[in-house]
């Protein structure tokens, strides 16, 4: 054989043999004659290595059969993989009830980023991670009055409601804690996972047809007679919402959401109850559970009872040892029929100051911030303090674009769904065993497999 080939045959030799072989094994003290191997001693011809890359190989099948599993899975609208869509947004409520009688089309909410000829972009434009997120959506605008709110330095997306399915899998529960602002972001979350843009945010179990018809669209928010039918949790919907003729079921069921109100600091003792309640039901779950909290003009913007109510609830969140992230949302604008005799106490000059002072205090506690000042600055106000539905409905958005990355550093990318025909099956094995091995040695580094995904 030539000298050339020698290199070629040892790495065939390598490649057929990739563990070394007992006979050329080191000598370690379980191999020397008259020495007794403790027992439970890695037996002879299995090396440490290949002992760990068999622990690597079984809990890869183990992924991939539940992966296989739930993609298979019966009985649920929910799916577990994402579909390829493309931003059409035009038609993004096209097949929600209700939505020609509301009149909100999709394009008078969000405009995707447009190249100068009118082709969509598909990568570029958008915000690569939280913190760019983050500062776009609070420091975007409008221009002109009541357009569709423009984001700051990169575009975020409007995810269908199977995507924003997918999002909220990867928690154990979400917590909304606030007043009157965060109570209609809570309505229009639900508006979205149950596709219903009539009815949506109401327990439409407990009305009359005269209360349906006069509760209808905007009126779930404006009209103080069809807010005591507001939805609160997402089990009471699960329980009550099924069977009948009026019924609007979830897209989606798994992930519990629940809405705490409070008008200020410290919540009475049943507040604090029901979120023990939802922290403790898994203790041992890797999942996190992100708490939205808000409060603005029920405390009149009192910046002590924020700041209070801020370390009331990361006290109860610590406590509790699990991963609950925060985000803290800051108050809206005053619109134009704002009545002159809150102008002073509540105009746009205290709420930018209490917005930007909040903010401050939200990050020296390590919550993420996202502002909603900009976003309603010269858009629709049927009192000047509140807004309808297209406006709750955008904010809902932003806040499931905001606890998608919650859980993550501020530094990680942002997943492109719609860019992968297979989001979940397009892990490399390379990288998987990379995950696998932190997840072994150093398991407190990963809060979930929603890390690795």
């Amino acid at each position: 054989m030539s000298t050339e080939s020698k290199p070629l045959q040892g790495l065939l030799l390598q490649m057929a043999y990739p563990f070394p072989r007992s006979s050329s094994a080191p000598q370690t003290p379980q191999h020397v004659k008259g020495m007794n191997s403790p027992r439970g001693s890695t037996p002879r011809g299995i090396t440490r290595s290949t002992k760990s890359y068999i622990y690597y190989v079984i809990i890869a099948g183990v992924m991939l059969l539940l992966l296989i599993k739930s993609y298979s899975g019966k009985g649920s609208q929910q799916l577990d993989r994402v579909p390829f869509l493309k931003d059409h947004v035009d038609d993004y409520f096209n097949h929600f009830e209700g939505h020609q009688d509301c009149g909100i089309v999709s394009k008078d909410l969000h405009l995707p980023p447009m190249t100068h000829g009118g082709e969509k972009f598909r990568h570029l434009p958008y915000c690569k991670n939280r913190a760019t997120l983050l500062d776009a959506m609070s420091g975007g605008g409008r221009h002109g009055f009541d357009v569709p709110f423009a984001p700051k330095g990169c575009h975020y997306r409007w995810y269908s409601t199977a995507e924003v399915c997918m999002i909220l899998d990867r928690f154990d529960g979400i917590v909304f804690i606030g007043d009157t602002m965060l109570q209609h972001i809570y309505t229009a979350f639900n508006i979205l996972l149950r596709q219903n843009m009539a009815l949506g945010g109401l327990q439409q179990w407990k009305m009359s047809e005269s209360e349906r018809g006069a509760c209808r669209c905007e009126n779930q928010f404006i009209k103080n007679e069809c807010s005591k039918f507001a939805v609160t949790t997402s089990e009471e919907v699960k329980k009550n919402d099924g069977g009948s003729g009026h019924s609007s079921p979830y897209y989606c069921d798994r992930t519990p959401l629940i809405l705490l109100p409070i008008i200020g600091a410290p919540a009475p003792e049943n507040v604090h109850s029901s979120l023990n309640s939802l922290l403790a039901e898994d203790p041992g779950s890797y999942k996190p559970v992100p708490i939205i909290h808000s409060l603005s003009l029920s405390t009149s913007l009192s910046w002590p009872t924020a700041t209070a109510s801020m370390d009331e609830w990361l006290k109860l969140a610590d406590a509790s040892a699990r991963n609950t992230p925060l985000l803290w949302l800051g108050p809206v604008a005053a619109g134009h029929l704002k009545p002159p005799g809150q102008i002073l106490s509540q105009g746009n000059n205290a709420l930018w100051h209490y917005t930007v002072e909040m903010a401050k205090e939200a990050r020296l506690r390590e919550m993420d911030s996202l502002g909603m000042y900009n976003l309603t600055l010269q858009a629709n106000s049927w009192d000047g303090s509140n807004y309808g539905e297209g406006i709750a409905l955008v904010q809902a958005m932003m806040v499931g674009l905001s606890i998608e990355l919650l859980a993550r550093p501020s530094e990680s990318r942002i997943v492109d769904f719609r860019s992968m025909a297979d989001h979940q099956l397009a892990i490399t094995t390379r990288d998987l065993l990379v995950h696998l091995d932190t997840m072994i040695r150093h398991p407190r580094k990963i809060s979930g497999v929603g890390d690795i995904l």
